[in-house]
């Protein structure tokens, strides 16, 4: 009798609750975040672009680096055809350029998130690759091509579902701002990916002025990882920032010969003295972040030496 009380539980779990388990874990991994920064750092150029993949399978990007600066590949690569949503932090060319090269390669774009800049501030900085024209001229080839385009404005929210948010935080003009006149980096759209206990702050080419702002007024900045303003060069924003964040995890879109370089030594060395684990593109190639809803693992592995 007692055999067959143990064969009873022993089929029941079989039939019964080891299907309730497979397909628990099976949601369980359907239920994670892919952020995959793209290596758009090659040689000289630099460049910045972020392909996210929920877990309704939404996708949306970024940036998307300069023309030609290989996002289109890396799609190609991962058989994605179509973007829900592009989101552009700031106007250099080094992200937005790359949406002639997803245009022309029929790479379908639902809707483009974007701040016109202002004119006089752009005009400065024409030798860094803000070229007012070229932006209008981007503008107009995506109502030619029918995708929308939407400005975009703190508090905004592009996802919410299941616990996952991805929200704008600051978004300045340049002009009127609280430290004043800027630099189209710091106009850069500064956004908090979030999902249970992680939190990713993205920061596009948040400069030094609204950089230091930040790290005395800033609100709900704080995140497990940061996405490395202005490819950690010394103009980015000042350590205080970073003393803010307080990152577990950088991940840094910058090519190999500028991240060794002195314009990367202070951002280098106090990520180094904060043993922050470090991801460098130019270092590492595409750099993919899992975010589960209690964890999240980058691959390839961090360049600190444990």
């Amino acid at each position: 009798m007692c055999l067959n009380k143990k064969k009873y539980w022993i089929v029941a779990f079989f039939v019964f609750l080891l299907p309730v388990f497979l397909f628990g874990l099976k949601d369980s991994n359907a239920q994670t975040i892919e952020w995959t920064m793209v290596n758009v750092n090659h040689g000289d150029l630099i460049g910045d672009a972020h392909l996210i993949r929920f877990p309704d399978g939404q996708v949306y990007l970024i940036d998307v680096g300069y023309e030609g600066g290989g996002v289109v590949q890396f799609l190609k690569k991962r058989n994605i055809r179509k973007i829900d949503k592009v989101i552009i932090t700031h106007f250099h060319k080094d992200h937005y350029g790359g949406i002639y090269s997803l245009l022309n390669a029929k790479i379908t774009i639902k809707e483009v998130y974007a701040n016109l800049p202002d004119q006089e501030v752009c005009d400065n900085e024409r030798p860094w690759g803000c070229d007012f024209p070229h932006i209008l001229k981007t503008f107009d080839l995506l109502k030619q091509r029918k995708v929308s385009i939407k400005p975009v404005r703190p508090g905004d929210v592009f996802y919410v579902k299941n616990g996952i948010s991805l929200e704008v935080l600051y978004a300045f003009d340049g002009v009127h701002t609280p430290v004043g006149k800027t630099d189209i980096n710091d106009t850069s759209l500064i956004m908090l990916l979030t999902y249970g206990k992680t939190k990713a702050l993205f920061t596009g080419d948040l400069n030094y002025p609204i950089g230091k702002y930040l790290s005395i007024e800033g609100q709900r900045i704080e995140a497990d990882i940061l996405k490395v303003p202005h490819h950690g060069a010394e103009q980015a924003a000042p350590n205080d920032f970073f003393e803010k964040v307080q990152p577990k995890t950088a991940l840094v879109p910058t090519p190999k010969n500028l991240w060794l370089s002195d314009r990367c030594k202070r951002i280098r060395e106090y990520l180094e003295q904060k043993k922050i684990d470090t991801y460098v593109t130019g270092l590492l190639g595409d750099l993919t972040v899992f975010i589960g809803k209690n964890h999240y693992t980058v691959n390839p592995p961090s360049l600190r030496k444990k």
